[in-house]
């Protein structure tokens, strides 16, 4: 019980009295429990700000993510435009469609690109070291955390904030429990293609004998704003890092010596890789391989 308490705490975040009472009400089962404090425990708190910069005629949207027990940032995004139309995206929308309103309005006409990426970091260190001096954390505190930073130039906020259990975070909207996948119904992203690379491996499969079906290990190296969302959201960008990720090979063109492969991530989500046909690549798993090596660890 005592080991469970702990793992439990670890996962999720929550308090001793909270894994020991979600364990009582799971026949200390610690799956069932993780999933218990997952659904009912609200501590997770995502700020949604819009922002005006009067004199300068500079409009911003801002989202933010907190785990209220810890005042610990889960996510941070911005954006600065001169663009007015930035203004009029709707506070009250959910955090997901907000979030994806600030990377979207990176990629409109009139964003300060090099200007919000030169103050993001800076920003998000800012309010981080804030939110941990004080005893509430909350929109109006957010609020005079934010025009602390800008002073002494006027910035004016809106701010609506939205409780979240650790489940509705850790999953997208309309993510589908049986397909174990994210689907983005209701949140269409379009058709999006990355570029990547697949890893190569001096033990690995020659790129001339991949298969559709394979699963292969890849980094998406597409350096877009939208790319960068696209990742974080698939697995594939950690710490403001891009890290490997599996993907399954969806299609493979030749022409001449050189392959492009297309790797599914998701329904809309696609990644192309240009590869010569002699190198050898890192192969999670084969499509064909024998029935007996499947129940084998790779």
């Amino acid at each position: 019980m005592k080991d469970n308490v702990l793992l439990l705490m670890e996962e999720t975040g929550c308090e001793q009295g909270e894994a020991e009472l979600a364990l009582i009400l799971s026949d200390n089962d610690l799956e069932k429990a993780i999933t218990k404090i997952g659904i009912l425990l609200k501590f997770i708190t995502a700020f949604k700000i819009k922002l005006i910069f009067p004199q300068d005629n500079i409009y911003g949207l801002m989202h933010i993510a907190v785990n209220m027990k810890t005042a610990e940032i889960l996510r941070f995004s911005m954006v600065a435009s001169h663009n007015p139309s930035v203004y009029e995206n709707s506070a009250s929308m959910d955090w997901f469609s907000f979030e994806k309103a600030v990377y979207s309005c990176r990629l409109d006409t009139g964003a300060m690109e090099d200007y919000t990426q030169n103050i993001e970091e800076k920003l998000k260190e800012h309010i981080s070291k804030e939110l941990k001096l004080r005893p509430l954390i909350s929109s109006e505190e957010i609020s005079k955390i934010i025009k602390l930073f800008f002073s002494p130039t006027t910035v004016n906020t809106e701010i609506v904030s939205e409780e979240l259990t650790l489940t509705q975070f850790k999953k997208l909207p309309d993510y589908d429990k049986n397909k174990n996948e994210t689907s983005f119904t209701g949140y269409d992203l379009g058709f999006v293609r990355l570029d990547v690379e697949i890893l190569e491996d001096l033990n690995g499969k020659p790129a001339g004998r991949l298969s559709e079906g394979d699963t292969v290990l890849s980094m998406i190296t597409d350096e877009r704003d939208i790319a960068h969302y696209l990742a974080h959201l698939i697995g594939g960008r950690k710490d403001g890092n891009m890290i490997p990720l599996p993907a399954m090979v969806k299609k493979i063109t030749a022409k001449n010596d050189d392959f492009e492969i297309y790797l599914h991530y998701a329904p809309s989500i696609t990644g192309v890789a240009k590869i010569k046909s002699e190198t050898l690549l890192k192969v999670l798993e084969s499509k064909n391989r024998p029935w007996w090596r499947k129940i084998m660890p790779w």
